[in-house]
């Protein structure tokens, strides 16, 4: 039996971007502007698509990212940026977004939550 979360009570919505890349994290980077999200920092999303300057940024939703260092935990979990267009577990002094993760693949290195 296969499950999926996609789709589910998604919203989207659009920013100015400043070198963001389609799929990565992203985090606020000024006013009505989203970056790709440093390490360490606590996503405000994940950019879906970028062109013109602009960036469709879920904000809600089920997502599907790779994680770095160890298996984030199942169920209520802090995530933070990885830097490299992933998640991690964050680590001292690190802010997180509280996310609700339904799937680690630890063979892939994929995390499947939501935001």
């Amino acid at each position: 039996m296969n499950v999926s979360f996609e789709g589910l009570e998604n919203a989207v919505v659009t920013f100015q971007e400043e070198q963001v890349t389609a799929g990565y994290p992203v985090s606020m980077s000024s006013d009505a502007t989203v970056g790709n999200a440093a390490a360490g920092t606590a996503p405000v999303g994940v950019a879906l698509n970028v062109r013109g300057g602009c960036a469709a940024v879920q904000i809600r939703g089920f997502a599907a990212l790779p994680y770095s260092g160890s298996a984030p935990d199942l169920g209520w979990t802090a995530l933070t940026a990885d830097g490299s267009g992933g998640v991690k577990v964050p680590g001292s002094g690190e802010k997180g977004r509280e996310c609700l993760v339904v799937q680690v693949d630890s063979q892939e290195k994929t995390v499947g939550l939501f935001l």
